[in-house]
């Protein structure tokens, strides 16, 4: 089943994005720049899961979704197989750095993209959520304020598909969000500059 190639061209290149990221070759200091490497990668490895002559693959970085407010999807990749068939792949990124003393606010926004991955079955047959940062706030923090706790993708956590996550600081105007599926998150180990979230997404036609 082609689907499960467009997850392990993900799975086999988020990794070694981060392992060059780790040694020095690729400098990232921006979402942008995580986007655009990532992009390079995951076309070095779809050539390796073309597994016919008549296969092909495309790559799109912001691709516009189409239709009123919804947007751009940061990376979206299709696998055409050789009986014609088409196959894709949408992907949304995060990178949340210590510095930008946001953290609340960055949660609602990553929680905020899987919602919209759920809903891009039209344009996508696979979602996937990647979160990168160098703050422990998003992965293991002890404690969050009660008034933005719904947002809780710290490593071990489990979202209940149909939870509404409401952010309720004082004047805040942030939506509440429900997912429609269950996720559980859990975060890559040690001690490396960078850890990352990989979230496979499930996606329904809105």
């Amino acid at each position: 089943m082609s689907i499960d190639r467009l997850q392990r061209i993900v799975e086999k290149a988020v990794p070694i994005l981060f392992d060059q990221i780790e040694g020095g070759r690729v400098p990232v200091q921006s979402e942008a720049s995580l986007q655009l490497h990532l992009g390079r990668i995951i076309m070095t490895v779809a050539d390796l899961e073309m597994v016919h002559p008549r296969e092909t693959f495309s790559i799109e970085l912001e691709k516009p979704l189409g239709g009123s407010g919804r947007g751009r999807i940061d990376i979206w990749f299709r696998l055409t197989t050789d009986d014609d068939r088409e196959w894709r792949c949408a992907m949304e990124l995060k990178f949340f750095k210590k510095a930008s003393q946001a953290e609340p606010v960055n949660r609602h926004k990553a929680m905020l993209d899987i919602a919209r991955l759920e809903k891009c079955g039209d344009v996508a047959d696979i979602g996937f959520m990647l979160v990168a940062t160098n703050h422990p706030h998003y992965i293991d923090w002890e404690n969050y304020s009660p008034d933005t706790a719904d947002f809780d993708f710290r490593n071990g956590r489990r979202y209940a598909g149909g939870t509404v996550m409401t952010y309720r600081t004082p004047g805040s105007k942030l939506p509440s969000i429900t997912l429609r599926n269950d996720y559980d998150f859990a975060w890559t180990e040690g001690t490396r500059q960078l850890r990352y979230l990989l979230l496979r997404v499930p996606t329904n036609v809105s």
